[in-house]
């Protein structure tokens, strides 16, 4: 059984009220859940959070609220959106700074037009960052800006800064996942973003995995870690297969698990804390709704409340 820490963490949504503002008391109930089950947070990224459309004010608004529900209970973290500047994660470094967090993602670099980085500008743009914080910071190497980081620097990073504490790779090559917890694993958290690779993070000798998913049901993959360390091969068989059939269905419906568009109408129709999007994304329609329900019920995953009755 593999005696490192295990754990799961959760993107946590933002909820807005029907005015497209922040709705704190939403927020607040939503954290108690994740609180609740022993899952770490991500709070204000860019995908699961809607982060990319806060304003500065809300951001450390949605930071502070964080810290106070979440910190010295479960690990609080920012997550922050991609950059196309160095000088925004800095900001962004320094606003985690004040609010507190536990730690920080660094993001990929984001520089535009389809371009990506050479390895020189990476390591210059991951110096920067690292530097300009006292945090333990993460860092993220995912398809979303089209390319991954180089092994070499994320061994070269993890040698130079021992305020690297973890790293998330979003990916499906277990090989580029196997290679690189045989080069920093025995060093910082490895971590799959997304559920689809969890076993194969944690039988490599990984720390778990983390995403969106545990905005509908923290109890569910907080459970896929318990029954991993607990050698319960049924219980493992059986609450990975749920995961992965939500992770499905929620792709089906929103076109990505990180979107919300699908997670926020499903929290809200179970009468769980979930709230509108922020334009430009919008929800699923109704008919699809319906669809996403009743392939949630066929689940039956643990933790959901009962579909409140429909108003005549």
């Amino acid at each position: 059984m593999n005696k490192k820490k295990l754990s799961v963490v959760v993107i946590s949504i933002t909820p807005f009220d029907e005015q497209g503002r922040l709705d704190e008391a939403a927020f607040r109930k939503h954290l108690g859940r994740l609180r609740d089950a022993g899952v770490a947070v991500y709070v204000a990224g860019g995908g699961s959070g809607e982060a990319y459309a806060y304003t500065p004010e809300e951001r450390d608004r949605v930071l502070a609220i964080a810290v106070e529900e979440l910190k010295g209970k479960v690990p609080v973290r920012a997550m922050g959106c991609e950059p196309r500047l160095a000088s925004e994660m800095v900001n962004f470094m320094h606003a985690a700074e004040r609010a507190k967090v536990d730690a920080a993602q660094i993001f990929s670099l984001e520089i535009g037009h389809g371009a990506h980085p050479t390895y020189a500008e990476l390591d210059r743009y991951y110096s920067t960052i690292i530097e300009s914080t006292s945090l333990p910071v993460y860092l993220s190497s995912h398809r979303t800006v089209g390319y991954f980081l180089p092994l070499n620097l994320v061994e070269h990073l993890v040698n130079r800064y021992p305020s690297i504490a973890g790293i998330a790779y979003g990916g499906a090559d277990t090989t580029y996942l196997g290679e690189l917890i045989a080069r920093v694993g025995e060093r910082i958290e490895v971590h799959c973003a997304g559920p689809t690779n969890a076993l194969s993070v944690l039988g490599l000798g990984g720390n778990g995995f983390m995403g969106g998913e545990g905005n509908f049901s923290p109890a569910l993959v907080a459970s896929v870690i318990s029954a991993y360390q607990n050698d319960d091969h049924a219980a493992l068989a059986e609450n990975f297969g749920k995961l992965v059939a939500l992770n499905a269905l929620d792709t089906r419906f929103g076109g990505t698990p990180s979107s919300m568009r699908a997670m926020k109408p499903l929290l809200n129709a179970f009468g769980l804390p979930g709230g509108t999007l922020r334009p430009p994304r919008l929800p699923i329609g109704a008919a699809e709704l319906e669809q996403a329900i009743q392939a949630v019920l066929k689940l039956n995953i643990p933790g959901i409340p009962p579909l409140p009755a429909k108003k005549q």
